[in-house]
């Protein structure tokens, strides 16, 4: 049965997270704190993917309440995340990805670097022999974190600096530049537009809506604003098409009688306020439908992560239970395993399934015989005939 392994590793000098990407060594082959880690295995958690593109990485493991109470963990912990799938690299028998470090916690990691560890948190398959615990498989990890004590093998390898990042996309640059103005302003602000060296946003100050115009600057996936912002206003005009427009743009010089106002009727504008007022509209609306399937999406990955949290952990008590009464019962462990209660939060009331599992136990032991006097030879049953003689003497 899988069990919950959490491998601890190193972190290498590395200079400061500037740019916020960093190549981390996961965990390479050898002697670690929860069993022996061949390479084959480690090799094989690289070819499977355990170690995924968008893995999350935390500031330490969660506690042994934190399980149950917070299976799917706090955004407060949340510092990083693998940008990569891990590769394996054969000359030192390790996995390796890079990952990105969200920018409240790259100053922090940065100067803890040379005294801090990364850890994985995982499900494995294991083997105990005569060597000690072997490390046979990898099945699925719940997290790589950044921890206080270092052990099997792993660090960050080095920095990314920006000129080795991918192209951002223009929701990348959006985000960055968003970033960049909420922490530059007081109140709410939000890009309206921008192109390769300025922005514009709005921003509210005194219950006032108030555009701008600054320049800015792209250091992998941090922006950063450059100059005095500058007060704009926006001017848009609309020119109607109709068939005497068209035609007089493929005639000759304008006719002697149509005069300058007949062609500046043909134009037609829309107040700046107006302009304004539908823009924010249409902004507000598309910030709250990606805030909809942000939130959305958090939410089904958290009732995964709730779902195999609760499931290792029924797992983990129906085992301990058996192994301790000296049972092997595979399909009522199994069904004590997947059937298991829930508190209202949708964790695992584990006093509930103790109570459960003693009792299908017990009725194991019955139906084994416990209880039942044996090894007291064969019982003999004499049947005999009593008359009415028999009776009267016995009076």
């Amino acid at each position: 049965m899988p069990q919950m392994i959490a491998e601890s590793v190193s972190l290498a000098t590395a200079p400061a997270v500037k740019s916020g990407r960093i190549r981390i060594k996961i965990i390479d082959a050898g002697q670690g704190s929860s069993g022996n880690y061949p390479a084959s295995t480690i090799e094989a958690a690289v070819k499977d993917k355990v170690f995924a593109k968008g893995l999350h990485m935390y500031a330490d493991h969660p506690g042994v309440t934190e399980n149950f109470d917070r299976p799917e963990r706090t955004i407060k912990d949340l510092a990083a995340v693998l940008e990569t799938d891990a590769e394996w690299v054969p000359e030192e028998s390790a996995a390796y990805a890079e990952a990105k470090v969200f920018p409240h916690w790259r100053e922090v990691i940065s100067e803890m670097a040379e005294d801090i560890g990364v850890s994985i948190r995982a499900s494995a398959e294991v083997e105990d022999g005569k060597g000690g615990r072997t490390i046979t498989k990898l099945i699925h990890a719940e997290s790589v974190d950044f921890v206080t004590k270092a052990g099997r093998g792993g660090r960050i390898a080095e920095v990314l600096e920006s000129a080795r990042a991918v192209e951002a996309t223009a929701n990348d640059t959006r985000e960055w530049l968003q970033a960049a103005i909420k922490n530059g302003r007081d109140g709410y602000s939000y890009v309206r537009d921008f192109d390769d060296t300025n922005v514009w946003y709005a921003s509210w100050a005194d219950d006032t809506e108030r555009l701008y115009q600054q320049g800015y600057t792209l250091n992998g996936n941090t922006a950063t604003l450059t100059g005095d912002p500058v007060e704009v206003r926006v001017e848009t005009s609309y020119v109607p098409i109709t068939p005497a427009a068209e035609a007089a743009k493929d005639s000759a010089p304008n006719p002697a009688a149509v005069t300058e106002n007949q062609e500046e009727a043909t134009m037609a504008t829309i107040d700046d306020k107006e302009l304004a007022d539908l823009r924010e509209s249409a902004s507000r609306a598309s910030t709250a439908e990606a805030e909809i399937t942000t939130a959305t999406d958090r939410a089904t990955r958290a009732e995964a992560g709730l779902t195999e949290a609760n499931d290792a952990a029924a797992a983990a008590v129906v085992e301990a239970a058996f192994t301790a009464a000296g049972l092997s019962a595979p399909k009522t462990a199994a069904r004590l395993s997947k059937g298991y209660p829930l508190k209202e939060n949708g964790v695992l009331d584990a006093e509930a399934l103790a109570t459960d599992v003693a009792e299908s136990i017990a009725e194991l032991q019955v139906a084994n015989g416990a209880g039942t006097v044996r090894g007291l030879g064969d019982t003999v049953t004499e049947s005999k005939t009593i008359t009415d003689d028999d009776v009267v003497n016995a009076l």
